[in-house]
C-alpha cells in the first residue's frame, strides 16, 4: 500500500495505532475501548453479531468501532487472538489501508477513522474505526421491507463493477455487506481479509456468492423482495459500465 495522505502512525505502550488526522487531531490508546466511550457519554450503541461492533459518537461524528474476532469453531476458545505477523500485515491495518485507497478512487465506502494492533507474545489483537454512513440499511433489511426498482439494482451492479474494475476481490460479497442509505446511493461494506488483484475469474466468483446470498436470505425470509428480474437489472449495471 501507497503510504496515505491523511494518516498518522503512533507507538505507545506497545501497541500500533494509525489514525485518520483529517477526523482525529489526536487519538488515544482508550478510544478503541467501548467502556472508555461509553464512560464519556459517546456510545450509542452495538449491533449484534461476530464482529460486535459498536457505534460512538466522538468528535462530531458518528463512528463504528469494530474488533477483530474470530470465527468457526477456533472463535469459540480464541475469540480474538491472531498469530503475529508485525503490523503492517494486521488485519486492522490491512482494512485500513484498503479503505483508505478505495475511498481515495472513488469508490463508496466508509472513511476509515483509525486501526490498532495490540501484540502480546506470539498473538496480536486488532480493532478497526471507521465512520457511520447515516440512514443506512442492508440490501437484505431493505428488501425484507420493500421491493427495489430497476435503477437501484442496476446502481448496485455499477458499484460492484466499479470495485472488480480496480481489481478489488471482496471476499464475502453478500446481501449484509451492501448498504443503501437514505437517498437510495450503494455502499459496500467489510473489506477483512480483502484484497487487491489482476482480473480474472474471481469477479464471476464474487457475482456467484451475492447471488447465493440472495437466495439463500429468501429461505430465511420467504417474502423477501428479490426476484429473477431483480438480478437481471443488476447485471445490466454491471455490463453496462466500461472496464
Amino acid at each position: 500500500m501507497n503510504k496515505m495522505q491523511n494518516t498518522q502512525r503512533v507507538e505507545t505502550g506497545g501497541q500500533v495505532i494509525w489514525y485518520n488526522g483529517a477526523v482525529l487531531p489526536a487519538i488515544d490508546p482508550r478510544f478503541f475501548e467501548p467502556d472508555w466511550h461509553e464512560s464519556q457519554g459517546q456510545l450509542r450503541g452495538m449491533a449484534k453479531g461476530r464482529g460486535n461492533a459498536h457505534f460512538v459518537h466522538a468528535n462530531g461524528y458518528d463512528l463504528v468501532l469494530r474488533p477483530f474476532r474470530r470465527g468457526g469453531l477456533v472463535g469459540k476458545i480464541n475469540t480474538d487472538a491472531f498469530l503475529r505477523t508485525g503490523a503492517a500485515r494486521s488485519r486492522g491495518y490491512l482494512e485500513y489501508a484498503l479503505l483508505e485507497w478505495m475511498h481515495a478512487q472513488g469508490l463508496p465506502v466508509p472513511t476509515p477513522v483509525a486501526a490498532r494492533y495490540v501484540p502480546r507474545g506470539l498473538l496480536y489483537r486488532a480493532d478497526l474505526v471507521t465512520q457511520q454512513i447515516a440512514g443506512a440499511s442492508t440490501l437484505a433489511d431493505r428488501l425484507a421491507q420493500t421491493a427495489l426498482p430497476y435503477d437501484v439494482w442496476s446502481g448496485i451492479g455499477r458499484v460492484v463493477r466499479q470495485m472488480h474494475d480496480l481489481g478489488v476481490h471482496h471476499s464475502d460479497l453478500n446481501c449484509r455487506n451492501i448498504l443503501l442509505d437514505a437517498q437510495d446511493k450503494v455502499w459496500l461494506i467489510d473489506f477483512d481479509k480483502c484484497w487487491r488483484r489482476p482480473q480474472g475469474a474471481w469477479q464471476f466468483g464474487n457475482l456467484a456468492r451475492l447471488q447465493r446470498s440472495l437466495d439463500k436470505e429468501r429461505t430465511k425470509v420467504p417474502a423477501l423482495h428479490w426476484a429473477t428480474d431483480d438480478w437481471a437489472a443488476f447485471t445490466a449495471g454491471y455490463e453496462a459500465t466500461p472496464s
